[in-house]
């Protein structure tokens, strides 16, 4: 019994194992553009590049209406509408094909996706600068040497004349300064103060001499004349 399934022909096979192996198709010159109709919508878009710049024939009349999809394909539907609405208000003076439109935008989009990408690494560069530059900065403000200070320098380490606000230092110059005024008046103190003479029941005149100490307060008597004679000094506390 025969099947009502009708054999295929030589041409259909050789078509479809041209199909089938269009990854190692160079170039189709020679070939009918009836068939190349059949072939070509079956490449991609590396195939279809590889093969219309090998081709040495014109074979845009079947290869255009697929540049048309890639492009829609990779730039929208929207943008391929406005180009095909640019061409015909024209009016024919600009005529390109969508291979050569697909190869302009592309090149368009690489250019300013170059100037993004430079302007994203001098951004960078800039950036990374400026915290190697804070980063020195900071290095940079190393604590004043205490030799200069030991050394009686009048620097930014000395307490007289520092710049800090820092409570500590504060509190350390009022101290050094309440204990500078102390030492000032426990000097003055230690010098003996005079009094007026006085005269004695017997009538020997005396000078009193009085010296104040930190904890005690000594008077020393000692007689006016030639034959005074030293009083014993009598402490009190």
């Amino acid at each position: 019994m025969e099947s009502g399934r009708k054999p295929r022909s030589l041409l259909d096979m050789c078509v479809q194992k041209l199909i089938d192996n269009l990854r190692y198709v160079v170039r189709v010159d020679g070939i009918e553009m009836e068939l190349l109709k059949r072939i070509l919508p079956h490449c991609t878009l590396e195939q279809l590049t590889r093969i219309e710049n090998r081709t040495e024939m014109d074979i845009s009349p079947v290869t255009d209406s697929l540049w048309k999809r890639f492009y829609q394909r990779e730039f929208g539907e929207e943008h391929t509408n406005m180009v095909i609405k640019r061409m015909k208000e024209s009016g024919g003076r600009a005529r390109y094909t969508w291979r050569e439109l697909f190869k302009a935008k592309t090149e368009k989009q690489k250019e300013v996706e170059d100037k993004m990408l430079e302007k994203i690494a001098k951004k960078f560069q800039a950036e990374k600068a400026e915290k190697q530059s804070k980063q020195i900065k900071l290095c940079t403000k190393v604590p004043p040497s205490s030799k200069r200070s030991f050394f009686g320098g009048s620097g930014p380490s000395s307490l007289s004349n520092s710049n800090y606000k820092s409570p500590i230092l504060k509190k350390a110059r009022i101290e050094v300064n309440s204990h500078a005024r102390l030492q000032c008046a426990m000097q003055k103190n230690n010098f003996g103060r005079p009094s007026q003479p006085i005269r004695t029941n017997s009538g020997q005149t005396m000078r009193t001499t009085t010296i104040h100490r930190p904890n005690s307060t000594i008077t020393i008597t000692k007689p006016i004349g030639s034959n005074r004679q030293i009083q014993n000094s009598i402490p009190k506390f």
